[in-house]
């Protein structure tokens, strides 16, 4: 398949910078110096102090199934080949930000490149998503995981690294990476789950090799987010949970927080200055987020922000606020099937609640889906911000 078809958007970059399938590694090792910051709102709102104009957005799940443009692509290529492709994994990501004024780009990749790259037979099937042919099913299972080969998680940083250059300082890019009991889960259940209940069996029954694998996750995990940040130019990470509310707080602060602090303290050491968003998906107990906000390195925080479903407590809400970490999220998707009037009604109750705080990201409670309109995305993005300055003014005046 002739890929270089569906390079729209990166064309010029490309041209400009001479980078070439043949060379684009070697350009990227050698090269000096991005291109000057012009919009660093994402990057300011971990920052008290920093100038504010109105709070900065971006959707999670933002370049995909819902833009027919993403969809001529996946039309000739599978989802892991999409994503492989240096080329075409900077196009995708760059997709939205050329529909919508967003303020970041995520890198389109997907939380399980880690663990495919560690032994684990996994392909995305249509209406089913991903299927793992070796999932693992006893402890002895353990020894067939092995540390990834560097290699192979270079187009990573690759795609990355064409994507910064391509974005001009016109928005920041955020890298990310699944968090190891998610992944975790994954890898016992072969695939998506209701009930999870092969991890939960692993969890409290096998919870040596729990821990073992867990903790395995945590420093690869780690060491793939500081690639992303020094080889790729991410400026900014985040760690997805999205089955972290499968088991009770009080087992996720035993079992599961002690491997993310793992994760956080390895990564900070190497990338201190990069903040690191946490989102552990319907785990909303403010116990958890206590456990969190105490996780310090050199006495400064490991998580710097925190993405919010949409089930979030005030009294959760509030301790976010006074440990002076950011707030992001956090609309329903699903107000976006709605009318003009609901949709503009929820964003602004939500710019209501959150952006109390200087320290604020527009964004959903989890991703879009491939059922969303454009239009209505365009129209949440268009309204977070024009309720983001309207409530700026009305705080100036009083």
């Amino acid at each position: 398949m002739d890929y270089q078809k569906h390079l729209k958007i990166l064309k010029e970059t490309l041209e400009q910078h001479k980078i070439t399938p043949e060379n684009l590694r070697e350009k990227r090792k050698s090269f000096k110096e991005f291109p000057k910051q012009i919009n660093n709102r994402v990057v300011d709102a971990f920052q008290s102090f920093a100038p504010f104009d109105r709070a900065p957005v971006w959707m999670m799940r933002q370049a995909g199934r819902y833009l027919p443009e993403y969809r001529e692509i996946k039309a000739e290529m599978d989802f892991f080949a999409t994503c492989q492709n240096p080329f075409i994994a900077a196009e995708i990501t760059l997709q939205p930000t050329k529909q919508f004024d967003i303020d970041a780009a995520i890198i389109f990749s997907d939380i399980l490149v880690l663990p495919k790259m560690m032994g684990m037979e996994i392909t995305i099937e249509e209406k089913k998503g991903p299927v793992i042919a070796n999932p693992l099913v006893t402890p002895d299972d353990i020894q067939k995981l092995h540390p990834p080969n560097p290699e192979h998680l270079e187009h990573v940083y690759d795609a990355l690294f064409l994507t910064r250059l391509a974005l001009q300082g016109k928005c920041n890019l955020i890298g990310f990476c699944g968090a190891p009991w998610t992944v975790f889960a994954y890898m016992v259940e072969g695939g998506s789950s209701k009930l999870f209940s092969k991890v939960k069996k692993w969890l409290y029954l096998y919870t040596e090799g729990s821990l073992q694998v867990l903790e395995l996750l945590a420093k690869e995990s780690a060491k793939y987010l500081i690639n992303q940040v020094k080889q790729g130019g991410a400026q900014v990470v985040q760690i997805f949970d999205s089955w972290a509310g499968q088991i009770p707080a009080l087992d996720y602060i035993e079992f599961i927080i002690p491997s993310l602090r793992i994760l956080f303290e390895d990564f900070k050491k190497e990338c201190p200055d990069t903040p690191l968003i946490m989102f552990s998906k319907d785990q909303n107990d403010k116990k958890v987020i206590i456990e969190f906000l105490k996780l310090t390195y050199n006495d400064k925080p490991l998580v710097d922000g925190f993405q919010l479903d949409s089930n979030v407590s005030d009294e959760t809400l509030i301790k976010i606020i006074e440990g002076n970490r950011t707030i992001q999220g956090n609309l329903e998707p699903g107000v976006l099937f709605g009318n003009p009037v609901i949709i503009k009604k929820r964003i602004s109750q939500m710019i209501e609640k959150l952006q109390t705080t200087r320290r604020y990201i527009v964004n959903l409670a989890h991703g879009l889906t491939p059922d969303h309109e454009v239009e209505k995305v365009r129209l949440f993005v268009q309204e977070s911000q024009r309720q983001s300055k309207l409530y700026k003014a009305k705080e100036i005046l009083e």
